[in-house]
């Protein structure tokens, strides 16, 4: 995985908005234990920048919109 201490202090691309495990928790109306939960079993894309995990909102809507009344349960998407 690629830090932000290897590419410097490189701007965050435009359109881009970044979310928190604490947002995450929110738009999906579920606790944040299970946030960490749908991360461990790879259901939700993320990057690491230090000790903080972060969410792309242009990738995360989709699967909220996906998410229907059975909680998010979409095939596994690969953390690169």
């Amino acid at each position: 995985m690629n830090t932000n201490k290897e590419h410097g202090d490189a701007p965050m691309p435009q359109g881009v908005t970044l979310l928190t495990d604490h947002d995450i928790a929110k738009l999906f109306k579920v606790s944040l234990s299970t946030v960490y939960r749908w991360r461990k079993q790879k259901l939700l894309p993320y990057f690491e920048m230090g000790v903080n995990s972060y969410y792309v909102q242009e990738v995360i809507v989709p699967l909220l919109l996906a998410k229907g009344s059975k909680g998010l349960q979409a095939a596994p998407v690969e953390n690169r």
